[in-house]
């Protein structure tokens, strides 16, 4: 366990300092409705993340979506305070603005519906698959393509000093209809970890890998905020 977590901050310590790596920082809030559903938002700033790793475009992304279980309700082994992790199966509907910033003006920006499937299982181990389907419905100024995506985790979580701590690696194919191919690849290692009942940190290290519009790619150091109410 302890040489598990120390590989890891040693990998986003080098990640931080090498200098073709970006840093991604973001927030989120999540505000449960019932068992059923709950609204999620979020803001964060990116560069190679939303265009081309080679493009000098930077992106504030702001998000506002509802997620809504789809687990058959007598499936009750799951139930917890964590509305995520103790769901079989639930949906995202949501919607975000894209905002592109060229070099230090406003450049073109993007409308984005979301619309995702989630479904979990498990594994030997404690260890937990989570496969993602998601479509983002993009507006960019008068042009409209769809962007698919598939996404494979695996995770386990650990209780040290009574504070959950989650470890995962995941990966996510992108498929863009604007150029009816495979356009990027997204590997993330990371860590989340509980500090109170309502507020949790997430680090994680990213590798992209562009092939369209040009083949290209960049390493990422993410750190996210996270409020749940």
């Amino acid at each position: 366990m302890r040489s598990v977590l120390l590989s890891l901050c040693l990998a986003l310590a080098t990640a931080a300092h090498a200098a073709n790596d970006e840093f991604w920082p973001e927030v989120r809030l999540y505000k449960q409705l019932d068992e059923t559903a709950r609204l999620y938002f979020s803001a964060d700033y990116t560069e190679g993340k939303e265009s081309n790793a080679a493009s000098t475009s930077a992106s504030a992304n702001v998000t506002a979506a509802v997620d809504v279980s789809l687990e058959p309700v007598w499936r009750v082994a799951l139930r917890s305070q964590d509305w995520e992790r103790n769901r079989y199966l639930w949906a995202r509907f949501g919607y975000t603005r894209v905002s592109k910033i060229e070099l230090g003006t406003r450049e073109l920006s993007e409308d984005r519906g979301i619309l995702a499937l989630n479904a979990r299982g498990q594994l030997p181990a404690e260890i937990w698959f989570e496969g993602r389907a998601r479509a983002d419905l993009r507006w960019i100024g008068d042009d409209y393509s769809t962007r698919y995506r598939l996404r494979g985790q695996l995770a386990r979580e650990f209780d040290p000093f009574g504070r959950a701590m989650l470890l995962y690696a995941r990966a996510e194919w992108f498929y863009d209809t604007r150029f009816d191919a495979h356009s990027r690849t997204l590997s993330q290692l990371g860590v989340e970890k509980s500090l109170t009942r309502h507020f949790r940190v997430e680090a994680y290290l990213a590798w992209q890998y562009d092939y369209q519009p040009q083949d290209d790619s960049l390493h990422a150091l993410g750190l996210v905020a996270k409020w749940y109410y």
